[in-house]
């Protein structure tokens, strides 16, 4: 009985050690996003470099390598069209991770622009889109949500 209790402690110390990573690294994929919305490329450049660090630095995940070489791809870039297409392969994957986690601190929203048919995350089910930025901010609809 005690082997039992170890183990399921141990599961859900590495489950909440999952969720309190991939909060990080939500902070810094929003960072991203939200230079992408104010159209500034530098500030998404600096944004993405952290978001690619926190990456690297953050425990081990299925997507890990996938995620990793989306954002390096996207860190590549200081064209702000590039970097938002960039982001769109980053979001999907972002979003994956947020399903597998436990649970979060903040409410997740997955927001989808018909334009671009390309998706995103945020903190706010309010729409602010990343593809277009002032263009057309309020483009877009939830698709999906991860509540805290």
């Amino acid at each position: 009985m005690k082997k039992y209790f170890l183990a399921v402690t141990m599961l859900l110390s590495g489950y909440t050690l999952f969720a309190q990573d991939t909060d990080k690294l939500l902070s810094a994929y929003l960072s991203v996003k939200d230079a992408l919305v104010a159209t500034d490329s530098k500030a998404s450049a600096k944004a993405t470099g952290d978001f690619v660090d926190a990456i690297k630095t953050g425990q081990d995940f299925a997507q890990k390598n996938d995620l990793l070489k989306a954002a390096e791809a996207m860190n590549k870039s200081t064209d702000i069209e590039k970097q938002r297409r960039a982001f769109e392969k980053v979001s999907t994957i972002m979003w994956d991770v947020v399903k597998q986690s436990g649970t979060l601190s903040r409410d997740v929203y997955y927001q989808y622009c018909p334009m671009k048919k390309a998706y995103w995350l945020s903190n706010e089910a309010d729409i602010k889109n990343p593809y277009y930025g002032a263009k057309m901010l309020t483009c877009g609809s939830v698709k999906d949500k991860k509540l805290k």
